[in-house]
């Protein structure tokens, strides 16, 4: 009865594991700005974003020209206005910008996910305000007259603000619980440890609850593409791309992260492999001497 016991303390522990896991990745990346940021940083160098961003910035700027200034604009300007966008982006301080830009949407993302009375219209955006106003700046330099043209600002859509607010509140169930799980799951295996008899046992509960540890961080990533598919679909066609490569850098930080916890594997076979030490065999004695056998 008390290994019975013991036992479905450890599988109850084990079905929290995955939890533990899941929701620390959440406080220490969707919630923290820095790690946000620092997971997206490298996309900077990716060529998918420069080239999205770029003709983005290049389409933003001939529609404003032609919307705003009472000429006619050269046939080349739409070429000029790529090149200078693919100029911008393939510069040194495209890099900062990417920052500063990530920055904000974390800024909209956490908004969305903490407030449940955020504003839900229209789209999670990145603001490529500052690229288009240096494409601008080199139209003018090849004779493109701006006096005429209002400032602009760009907002690159990534993905609908709803989809982001229906998360909400799991999002705030999971950071209400996130500091909570690691010590419900610390006190289903130390329930196991007393109620278990014998040394073996508990070093069986305490392998086995490691084990299933291990076996969460196996499991949390492969829970990944599956939600990284449905949230893209369901964004709009325009930024579906961009919605994909953001979700894939932000989503592929989940197995990085959920590997830390696979040192609870060899921990958890060390600790079976001896508990099932053999146990030594204790030779007969007779008034404490050890028994001789007959001639």
């Amino acid at each position: 009865m008390r290994s019975f016991t013991a036992g479905a303390l450890v599988l109850l522990a084990t079905l929290v594991a995955p939890l533990v896991v899941a929701t620390s990745w959440l406080d220490a990346t969707i919630a923290d700005r820095d790690e946000f940021v620092a997971t997206m940083a490298p996309l900077a160098d990716d060529r998918e974003v420069r080239d999205l961003l770029a003709q983005a910035t290049a389409d933003a700027a001939v529609d404003n020209l032609q919307q705003h200034l009472p000429i006619t604009l050269p046939d080349a300007v739409s070429e000029w206005a790529l090149a200078g966008a693919r100029g911008v982006t393939e510069s040194p301080g495209f890099a900062e910008f990417w920052r500063r830009a990530n920055e904000d949407l974390h800024k909209q993302i956490l908004t969305l996910l903490e407030d449940p009375d955020a504003s839900v219209e229209g789209s999670l955006t990145v603001d490529a305000s500052p690229l288009l106003a240096q494409v601008l700046l080199g139209l003018e330099e090849r004779g493109i007259p701006l006096l005429g043209l209002p400032e602009v600002q760009l907002s690159v859509p990534v993905g609908p603000r709803a989809e982001v607010a229906d998360a909400g509140p799991k999002y705030r169930a999971a950071e209400r619980v996130a500091d909570l799980l690691p010590f419900v799951w610390a006190g289903l295996v130390a329930l196991a440890l007393v109620v278990v008899a014998g040394w073996r046992g508990m070093l069986r509960v305490a392998g086995c609850a490691a084990l299933g540890v291990a076996l969460a961080a196996l499991l949390v990533p492969l829970a990944v593409d599956p939600v990284t598919d449905l949230v893209v679909d369901r964004a709009d066609v325009r930024s579906q791309e961009l919605a994909r490569i953001l979700l894939d850098a932000l989503t592929g930080s989940v197995a990085p992260y959920a590997r830390t916890y696979l040192i609870a594997l060899p921990v958890g076979l060390l600790l079976l492999v001896v508990s099932l030490w053999p146990r030594r065999r204790r030779v007969p004695t007779i008034d404490g001497a050890p028994a001789r056998s007959a001639a």
